[in-house]
């Protein structure tokens, strides 16, 4: 349901298993999204090497070896 204001759209309104559907989605995209970027980030030779990030990731956040 679209509510108006002067024959203008200014809210919308749908049940929360619609809009979570929808959370749903976006999330997805989202993900494929940010997936294609490291893929062609990969591709164009950015990037480090898993050994080298893994290092990194270890001492930035104190994980255990």
């Amino acid at each position: 349901m679209v509510l108006t204001v002067n024959g203008k759209a200014a809210a919308v309104v749908q049940d929360a298993e619609s809009y979570q559907q929808l959370l749903d989605h976006l999330e997805l995209l989202e993900s494929i999204a940010g997936i294609r970027k490291s893929i062609e980030e990969f591709e164009q030779g950015e990037g480090m090497p898993l050994k080298e990030a893994w290092k990194e990731l270890k001492e930035k956040y104190g994980l255990p070896d």
